[in-house]
């Protein structure tokens, strides 16, 4: 393969080295070299007879570099055009006595490779040219098959190898090209003229010369065999409407439809059925690709010869066929075939075709009109070039459909010639045990398509007693005992591990129904159970809503309590209700400045902040409890009632929304976006309390020394070094803390109040989320809260809008800012 390769490369440098010649070029550019270049050349280079050390010097010489030779493999590869080189032996056209390599010279029959155009059709429309799809598949190649005997008809020409083996008394082997002034040359006899005859007079004439030399062959001891080896390639002009025009370079033994497919077949106007081929300006044949694509038959698929031309038309007629055919496409027809040839080329009727008829639309010579077109006349019927041809489905109407459905075994569809009566149609369909037998409907049409609805009892009419004449598109149905009532279910509720609903199942007991809710919760209590049940009594003057019956099994062994077994009727509720007595762990945290943070279980329902402080082991030296803040669930048991009232309460807000001279939407004096903040902290699960650690620990009875709740987090951060400006001062700022710090001093260090804040409004937000605001004093001084380690000073801005204030939505996330300092300190302290 590698030296076939080599030779092909090699072969192709030469022939370009001939075609330029003239011209002193650079080395070769692979790249710029187009795919036909490429072929043209592979095939030129395929006649060249030189040695292997002969093409290698010529490569060198043409300055072919290493790499250019490795991308040339790459392009040569990626075409398939290293196909058929590796049969040439290493003896190139030297005359070989060798008889074995008479077996090898008949393997030196090349292809001349054809490729198919990488063409699509640029027209997105939903029917094709029929035959056009045979022109874009990249799977067909259309190449001649070089690997039969030599059609004995086949024309010598230039270039053409004959493969000459004489055997018996004498042997010799030769392998000969046909010159260009048309002669072969026979070592030891000279010249022999054979372009333009046919193999078999060219084999003929051959033998006859040889018997000069070689007299045996007259008495029969010695045999001459001639074949022919390498071909010759040949030019061809295709040209009309064909996709890619051109002259093309194809092998000798390459017919019409080769050429075709090499130049990407006729374009969208081209003809399909009358392809011409021209040689020494006579038509010679007309091609009709028709009649291989529906028939097989390629006898009118002729041989081409050096100089050929084909010539495709434009098309003449041409029909569109759509519809319920098997083969939907655009056919061209010739002068004289009809409706019947088009229907023809589609295949056919499709199954589910409306055979009675066929609408043909057509461009009239000043409007379009619509024809139909019965099958008597499909022969007799003319087509003009762009009649549509439809062909409809049948409607979706039955002759004779009768239906059944609901409780049978075999519902469906039915025939009224075979099933006549209602009684016969409910012994094929079977009613299953489920049905009601007592009514069933039969759904009508009245002769004017009005709906009439038809009641019979199944059971009468399968015992004969009454009976109906089914008519065409009756629809009967069979009620469903269980259908006809309302849904039999259990519920159970409390103390159970999956309350809920359950089917209802006749002779159910009250055991089942708590084992089909997987058993008692821990906390159950077996001696209050209670079954609740419908009042289905009868009696107009009876007063009892329900009817409830209670069960205690705490005393006995429970699987034997003869009340766990008392019978269930649909719909009953068992409740299950929790023991008194019975109290699951609630837990609370701790963390910060205490010697043991962590998690605990609350003792008693009267334990309390400072308790769970002893039980942390106290407080830490460089604990800050004026900081010190506690975090609590917003709702404690939060139930679907308290739901409803939390959505009550926000619906409420909303009720007292107006709309401003502004257009603006206000809920309690406060816009839309606003009011949104208000519901979502409302809604928020944990809030921050506002503690005061120190009055606790001083008197246990302090107000806030509350009782602990299930999930409060006590956080009591480290000694707190800073304070902290907000809001309208030039430059807020972190402060350090010392005794004396006021308001004003830490304005003073901030830069001072800007000119739109509200100094009188000035607040502070303490480290345990506490708020003091500044107040004034006889009418002209304001007087501010205390300064402490930790605290947030905010001064507000002026707003002009009424309502709450953008400085006092800061306000509010500068305390949320003061909480998430303490967390931070927290966080650092328990490292």
């Amino acid at each position: 393969m590698h030296k076939s390769l080599f030779r092909i490369i090699t072969l192709f440098v030469i022939s370009f080295s001939i075609i330029c010649v003239n011209a002193q070029q650079l080395p070769v550019n692979i790249d710029a070299l187009t795919d036909q270049q490429l072929i043209q050349f592979v095939n030129q280079a395929q006649l060249a007879g030189l040695s292997e050390i002969e093409l290698e010097t010529k490569a060198r010489e043409r300055g072919l570099s290493n790499d250019q030779i490795l991308k040339l493999k790459q392009r040569l590869l990626s075409l398939n055009l290293l196909q058929g080189g590796a049969a040439n032996n290493s003896n190139g056209d030297k005359q070989s006595t060798d008889p074995s390599s008479a077996n090898s010279m008949g393997n030196l029959r090349n292809k001349v490779l054809i490729y198919g155009p990488a063409y699509k059709d640029s027209l997105s429309r939903a029917l094709r040219v029929f035959g056009a799809d045979l022109f874009d598949n990249e799977n067909l190649s259309f190449e001649p098959n070089l690997n039969i005997p030599t059609p004995r008809n086949y024309i010598l020409g230039v270039n053409d190898q004959l493969l000459i083996e004489v055997f018996g008394y004498s042997e010799a082997s030769f392998k000969l090209k046909v010159s260009p002034e048309g002669t072969i040359r026979v070592p030891g006899l000279g010249l022999i003229r054979v372009l333009g005859l046919t193999m078999e007079d060219a084999q003929k004439k051959i033998r006859h010369e040889l018997t000069k030399i070689y007299s045996n062959i007259l008495t029969g001891k010695t045999s001459v065999q001639i074949s022919l080896g390498q071909i010759r390639s040949i030019k061809v002009t295709i040209i009309g409407e064909i996709k890619k025009p051109g002259s093309y370079t194809l092998s000798s033994f390459a017919t019409i439809a080769n050429a075709l497919y090499a130049s990407g077949g006729p374009k969208d106007i081209g003809s399909f059925r009358k392809i011409e081929l021209l040689r020494n300006g006579k038509l010679i044949a007309s091609f009709d690709l028709y009649d291989f694509l529906l028939n097989g038959d390629l006898t009118k698929n002729l041989g081409l010869q050096d100089d050929d031309i084909i010539r495709v038309p434009a098309y003449e007629k041409r029909v569109i066929v759509k519809g319920a055919v098997k083969r939907p496409a655009i056919f061209e027809l010739s002068k004289n075939e009809n409706l019947d040839e088009a229907l023809r080329y589609s295949g056919g009727f499709a199954d589910i075709a409306f055979k009675e008829m066929i609408r043909v639309k057509r461009f009239a010579s000043s409007n379009k009109e619509i024809l139909s077109v019965r099958p008597v006349s499909f022969k007799s019927f003319p087509l003009l070039s762009g009649d549509s041809l439809i062909v409809d489905s049948l409607a979706d109407v039955f002759s004779n459909r009768i239906m059944i459905t609901g409780e049978v075994s075999y519902p469906g569809t039915y025939g009224s010639d075979n099933v006549k009566t209602l009684k016969d149609l409910l012994e094929l369909s079977k009613p299953k045990e489920s049905a009601y037998m007592e009514r069933g409907v039969i759904r009508r049409l009245k002769a004017d398509y009005s709906p009439i609805s038809i009641d019979f009892s199944p059971t009468s009419v399968l015992t004969g007693a009454t009976n109906f004449n089914l008519q065409r598109e009756d629809s009967i149905h069979i009620y469903s005992r269980a259908g006809l009532l309302e849904k039999y279910i259990l519920q159970i509720d409390g103390e159970v591990n999956k309350p809920g609903e359950y089917a209802f199942a006749d002779s159910m007991k009250v055991l089942d129904l708590i084992m089909k809710a997987q058993g008692f919760k821990d906390g159950a209590s077996e001696s209050s159970i209670e079954v609740s049940r419908r009042n289905r009594t009868n009696q107009n003057d009876s007063t009892n809503y329900s009817i409830v019956k209670r069960i205690d099994i705490s005393q006995s062994n429970q699987i034997n309590n003869p009340d766990l077994y008392f019978t269930l009727e649909p719909f009953d509720i068992v409740f299950v209700r929790k023991s008194p007595h019975y109290k699951e762990q609630i837990s609370v945290s701790i963390e910060g400045e205490v010697k043991f943070p962590g998690r605990y279980s609350v003792i008693s329902k009267d334990e309390k902040l400072t308790d769970l402080i002893k039980r942390a082991g106290g407080l830490k030296s460089e604990a800050y409890t004026e900081g010190a803040l506690l975090i609590r669930n917003t709702f404690q048991g939060r139930t679907p009632a308290d739901t409803a009232l939390f959505k009550n309460k926000l619906n409420i807000l909303a009720t007292q929304s107006n709309v401003n001279k502004d257009n603006e939407v206000k809920v309690n004096g406060q816009d839309t976006a606003k009011n949104s903040k208000f519901k979502e902290s409302l809604a928020d699960q944990q809030k921050p309390v506002g503690i005061r650690l120190p009055d606790a620990l001083q008197d246990e009875k302090s107000i806030f020394n509350l009782l602990l709740e299930e999930g409060d987090v006590l956080k009591i951060p480290k000694r707190i070094q800073t304070v902290q400006s907000f809001g309208s001062v030039y430059v807020p700022q972190k402060i350090v803390y010392r005794d004396g710090l006021n308001l004003k001093d830490i304005v003073r260090e901030s830069g001072g109040f800007t000119k739109d804040a509200i100094k009188k409004r000035s607040y502070i937000v303490y480290a345990n989320g506490e708020v003091a605001s500044s107040s004034k004093v006889l009418l002209f001084f304001n007087t501010y809260p205390k300064v402490k380690p930790g605290a947030e000073i905010f001064v507000p801005a002026k707003d002009s809008k009424k309502g709450l204030s953008t400085a006092e939505f800061i306000g509010i996330a500068s305390g949320i800012a003061s909480v998430a300092g303490i967390v931070i300190a927290i966080l650092n302290a328990t490292k």
